[in-house]
């Protein structure tokens, strides 16, 4: 018995003295480190892709070294283009995940107990921006998008500022009863594009905050048609044609709309088929983090499939606790 006691002490001590250098490396990269302040600057192009800029200062408040930084961005298509840690130049990497990507920045050196590091990280994503088609529009001088930046942090963030500017032309959609969530602190032109400022004093660690902008393009290729002298007549009597037809049975069209009541079925996609299928077969009603799970898609998509979706009438979010509860509205 005496030779098995001994190996299961020694088990046991490796085990202690194995486990607190475990625990302390994986509360490094977290505990007590706090961003203060934190600016992120997203500038959207005209092509689809989002420059995003960080620039944040990161002090430790724990007990302990840190080497390196994990910064979540919802986007499962983004790249890093440069990361300067005290304006020298460092490595990150972006490892993508089921639904974000983490950005594991390394410090050049370790970050001590209540020392502070000023980083800069540029990154690009592709992702972002979100094309939005109208079906049943006849104004083919006007793209619609829409702009979703996602954020829960896993670290601490204080004195938080976001600015978000728009394409060049760019102006704030004219069919979107809300353009802009949440409202913005102010807004700004330098003549081109249109930007928007948004600043949050503390966000915790896992807590969520959502920033959308819908806005609309000019099209660039109805430029051409234009051009076309037989498309614009062709142009001209179908709009002849559309304005008989609305006329004649515009009234009874609007009778039957009103009818249907506050929702409206009227250009749903596919996409947004799929999630409306999946709260019913849930009851009709389902916490919004349940359908993050459902979809091969980042939390993002599904933010801004459901925006659309209770724009129209279709479903409407209340909040219970910490979190929205989702509620189908076509029964």
């Amino acid at each position: 018995m005496q030779p098995k006691l001994l190996i299961l002490s020694a088990i046991i001590l490796a085990s202690l003295l194995i486990t607190p250098a475990q625990g302390d490396f994986q509360l490094a990269q977290t505990d007590g480190l706090i961003l203060d302040p934190i600016d992120i600057k997203a500038t959207m192009n005209t092509d689809g892709t989002t420059l995003i800029e960080i620039h944040a200062r990161a002090t430790n408040f724990g007990s302990s070294a840190i080497s390196s930084l994990n910064y979540r961005i919802d986007s499962l298509e983004v790249t890093v283009v440069q990361t300067v840690v005290n304006d020298t130049t460092t490595t990150s990497t972006a490892v993508t995940l089921e639904r974000y990507t983490e950005i594991v920045i390394s410090f050049p050196q370790a970050l001590d107990v209540n020392e502070s590091a000023w980083i800069d990280l540029t990154l690009q994503s592709t992702d972002l921006q979100y094309e939005q088609v109208d079906e049943f529009s006849f104004d083919l001088t006007r793209l619609h998008s829409e702009f979703t930046f996602y954020l829960s942090p896993s670290v601490e963030l204080a004195n938080f500022t976001l600015t978000a500017v728009l394409p060049q032309d760019a102006m704030l959609s004219r069919e979107s009863v809300v353009p802009l969530f949440p409202e913005a602190n102010s807004n700004f032109t330098d003549g081109e594009s249109l930007g928007f400022v948004w600043f949050i004093q503390s966000i915790q660690p896992g807590q969520i905050r959502v920033f959308t902008i819908r806005y609309q393009t000019p099209n660039d290729s109805t430029v051409s048609v234009q051009s076309d002298p037989l498309s614009l007549i062709i142009i001209a009597l179908f709009g002849i044609i559309v304005g008989v037809v609305l006329t004649l049975g515009g009234p009874k069209f609007y009778q039957r709309v009103r009818r249907i009541g506050t929702v409206r079925f009227v250009g749903v996609t596919a996409e947004e088929e799929e999630v409306l299928e999946v709260i019913r077969q849930k009851g009709g009603s389902c916490p919004q983090k349940d359908l993050y799970t459902e979809f091969d898609m980042s939390q993002a998509k599904v933010s801004i499939i459901l925006n659309n979706l209770e724009e129209r009438g279709l479903v409407r979010r209340f909040r219970e606790g910490r979190e929205n509860l989702v509620h189908i509205m076509e029964e």
